[in-house]
């Protein structure tokens, strides 16, 4: 089973692993810290050896890393980068999201129904329309980067969760019961809920937040698009 990396070190840019397995243009490596696509958070880029990576799936479990060109063997080491910036800037926004899902549930009872991050920007669906309202949204989610909230990653019991998480936030009725341990993200005083994404360690590297552009797409589809001061496009 290949070793997740990007699980409890979100700042890896480059790591060493052993090929375990090769399909046509796809590789499967002991270790990654390439995160596959998921959650609304698009897969990561980079390099294995001078080969790169087009994008990263996880395929029945399996986190499968498709090359533009393969030329590796089984039981081969290999160096591998990230594209840190794209990485970097998916961080970002992906804690900007939990965040911004945070204050609308405690403000306006706004539960997330879907979001997409883009390597410059992001986007939240939520069941309740705040368009007149993002004013103070943007104001309290600024307020929480200024007050450089940590980010805390770590794993908690599905038992646990069922006890301690809101279950607005994290819908664990709708997680299969196969899953018996959850890993956890935390922002301090502000928002803990079940993620495999990957997160910044601190809100202050936020920068900044603005909303762009509300947008209705239908019931429990009003969408808020925003950006983060720093992104890089």
């Amino acid at each position: 089973m290949t070793e997740l990396i990007y699980f409890r070190d979100c700042y890896k840019k480059e790591f060493d692993a052993e090929v375990l397995g090769v399909k046509g243009s796809r590789v499967i490596l002991d270790k990654t810290a390439f995160y596959p696509e998921g959650g609304g958070q698009p897969s990561d880029t980079g390099k294995i050896g001078n080969s790169r990576i087009k994008k990263v799936e996880k395929n029945k479990g399996v986190v499968e890393h498709v090359l533009e060109n393969n030329p590796f063997e089984i039981g081969e080491t290999v160096h591998c980068r990230l594209d840190w910036d794209r990485r970097y800037s998916h961080m970002r926004c992906h804690t900007a999201q939990h965040v911004l899902s945070a204050v609308v549930l405690e403000k306006y009872e706004g539960r997330t129904t879907g979001n997409q991050i883009y390597e410059d920007r992001a986007h939240i669906d939520f069941d309740v329309d705040i368009s007149d309202k993002k004013g103070g949204v943007e104001e309290k989610v600024n307020s929480i980067i200024d007050k450089e909230r940590d980010v805390d990653i770590y794993t908690m019991t599905r038992e646990k969760a069922l006890e301690e998480l809101d279950k607005e936030r994290t819908r664990i009725d709708l997680l299969p019961d196969s899953i018996e341990e959850f890993r956890i993200v935390e922002i301090k005083k502000v928002d803990k809920t079940a993620c495999a994404g990957t997160h910044v360690k601190n809100t202050g590297e936020l920068e900044g937040f603005n909303i762009t552009d509300t947008v209705n797409k239908g019931k429990d589809r009003k969408r808020v698009e925003f950006e983060l001061a720093g992104n890089k496009s």
